[in-house]
């Protein structure tokens, strides 16, 4: 079938066979579609009906204030889902854009038939629908987390809050970043010179040190 290969190589469809997957196509009335590089995928206020599944490319979420003023909240990549909590809220807009950061195919997967048991009552929709749940509440654990690290006061407190973090999860005071300095930035919601003077104040200050995107705890 069409783009069994991404579908398999997801954790909504992991389990999944082919025909199974084919079979899933169809419940869940779903449609692929790709997208260009810098084209909106959906745009806020738009008609909310479809969860988005990224199969290719990268994408960014961003927010719009009242001013018009842009900011982008998260980048999914292949195997995020895009629109999940709003189906569980039954959100009837969007209430973010979705622009492709470069060239990326989605799936188009039905909000209703995504979040509510087929006739059928298939063990394969119930999957789906339990690994939707856990990948909405793995955002929103995320997006926590984020707000976390946004919440301090100071560039300075936002990046050691991040970096203690990143270190904790790795274990060790010993990690690399998962993402660039500029997309970092862009995360912590900083400008990329000022985060750039405070990584190495910090550095100067033996708190830290890197190489690229290797970095070494010195003092917690």
């Amino acid at each position: 079938m069409e783009n069994y290969e991404e579908l398999k190589a997801t954790k909504l469809f992991s389990v999944a066979s082919e025909f199974e997957c084919q079979a899933m196509m169809y419940c869940l009335k779903t449609r692929f579609k790709t997208y260009k590089k810098n084209e909106y995928i959906v745009s806020q206020d738009d008609p909310f009906e479809d969860v988005i599944l990224v199969l290719k490319g990268e994408c960014v979420v961003e927010t719009v204030d009242s001013m018009g003023n842009i900011s982008a909240v998260m980048r999914l990549k292949k195997g995020d889902v895009f629109g999940a909590e709003l189906a569980f809220a039954k959100a009837k807009f969007h209430k973010d854009n979705l622009l492709a950061t470069e060239k990326t195919l989605v799936l188009f997967m039905d909000k209703h038939r995504l979040i509510t048991m087929c006739d059928n009552r298939c063990k394969r929709h119930e999957f789906v629908i339990k690994n939707l749940m856990e990948m909405v509440a793995d955002s929103n654990a995320k997006l926590l987390e984020k707000l976390g690290h946004m919440s301090k006061r100071t560039t300075r407190e936002k990046l050691l809050s991040y970096l203690t973090t990143e270190s904790n999860k790795a274990n060790s005071n010993y990690f690399t970043l998962s993402m660039s300095k500029t997309e970092l930035a862009e995360y912590l919601g900083v400008d990329r010179s000022a985060m750039s003077w405070e990584l190495t104040k910090l550095r100067e200050d033996g708190i830290i040190d890197f190489d690229k995107r290797e970095f070494h705890i010195i003092k917690k």
